[in-house]
């Protein structure tokens, strides 16, 4: 039974500045007490704290370039455009297709009840992990898998 109460006990381990487990660099920044931190409070990060200065003018005038018009986006890449005509006079659209494996994009709908349940396109790298089969989806989760196709602009 002595032999029981001996194994119980716990073992005495050496210092820890005794293992020199840091680079004295380290050890000479912060003192002689690296180790001994338990009794003292966190030290104080040096961090410049900058006030947010908030700015409200009455102007009429904007700094900023309004974003174009979609007509005027639409002008703007067909002028700028080094494709073919084709291509700058067509649009994307989203077509339904039959399988998820075909699915250029998918519309992933959240399950009820949770939050932010609004839609998701997902489409190239985010997709591809989509379709990752060690990532399962929520139950009540839906998908709705598209292929893009071009669509001719009405002239």
């Amino acid at each position: 039974m002595s032999s029981l109460a001996s194994s119980s006990k716990r073992p005495t381990l050496p210092p820890l500045r005794t293992l020199n487990l840091l680079p004295p660099s380290y050890a000479q920044r912060q003192g002689d007490s690296v180790y001994d931190s338990y009794d003292r409070p966190c030290p104080t990060l040096n961090v410049p704290h900058h006030t947010r200065r908030v700015s409200t003018s009455t102007s009429s005038s904007t700094s900023r370039t309004p974003s174009p018009t979609p007509s005027d986006a639409g002008s703007l890449s067909s002028a700028t455009s080094s494709s073919s005509s084709s291509s700058s006079s067509s649009k994307l659209t989203l077509v339904p297709c039959a399988s998820f494996e075909d699915a250029e994009a998918v519309v992933l709908i959240p399950p009820p009840g949770t939050e932010g349940t609004r839609g998701l396109l997902l489409m190239g790298p985010a997709l591809a992990r989509l379709r990752c089969p060690q990532r399962p989806l929520a139950k009540g989760t839906r998908v709705h898998p598209y292929r893009i196709a071009r669509r001719r602009a009405s002239a």
